[in-house]
């Protein structure tokens, strides 16, 4: 599929939001001051390279790899949030020596939403689409059939697939990097990052609407 404007507007937004968070963290400031801080600021280093992989493997139309990324890309960002409040310090330990097992992720979603307080934030995150994406990661039928089209061997990704995906990553990266900023006491560019949250979610509303609208 050729790449539309709009598919193009979302991937240079995404470019932009990561230099933004990347100023804000690369001011003098220390991260990883114990070891549940730098597990946490590891997993969101390693989510930032995912989504810096979606863009560029969007962006050369590699969308069937783009798509089996999105499950590792939120599997590391729950993990990471259920080490910050869930994990014992035993058990953080132990994440470091290789010798611990997450729970399996409806427990995990389950006990994040408790932790956090967040109203079934998590849960309506996972929902359905934790499905889907291990439906794409380990090449089930929404993979295969998005390789045909009109009964001819040819991509078949549509664009408000592609930008569904790219909205909410961010979105995502976003959440992601202010509870860094939280979890470390910088509360005046956790402030900063949540103000661009708003700014994108904002953006973007009419977008997802004229998505859900069409489907």
């Amino acid at each position: 599929m050729e790449m539309t404007d709009e598919v193009r507007r979302q991937l240079n937004r995404l470019s932009e939001i990561l230099y933004q968070a990347s100023v804000l963290k690369d001011n003098g400031k220390n991260f990883g001051n114990t070891e549940r801080q730098t597990l946490f600021m590891t997993y969101l280093d390693l989510d930032e390279e995912h989504l810096r992989s979606l863009h560029l493997l969007i962006s050369n139309n590699l969308n069937g790899t783009a798509f089996s990324l999105v499950r590792t890309f939120y599997e590391t960002f729950f993990r990471a949030f259920w080490v910050n409040a869930c994990a014992t310090n035993l058990e953080v330990t132990e994440l470091f020596n290789d010798s611990f097992r997450f729970p399996k992720m409806e427990k995990m979603i389950k006990v994040l939403d408790v932790k956090y307080k967040s109203e079934g934030f998590f849960r309506d995150l996972a929902d359905g689409a934790w499905i889907i994406m291990n439906d794409y990661t380990h090449s089930g039928i929404c993979s295969l059939s998005r390789r045909w089209k009109d009964g001819k061997f040819e991509e078949n990704y549509k664009e408000d697939e592609i930008l569904e995906i790219i909205i909410a990553v961010t979105k995502t990266y976003l959440i992601f990097t202010a509870r860094l900023f939280q979890i470390h006491g910088y509360s005046e560019e956790e402030n900063k990052v949540l103000e661009i949250y708003k700014r994108y979610v904002d953006e973007t509303k009419s977008i997802l609407e004229k998505i859900d609208n069409e489907n």
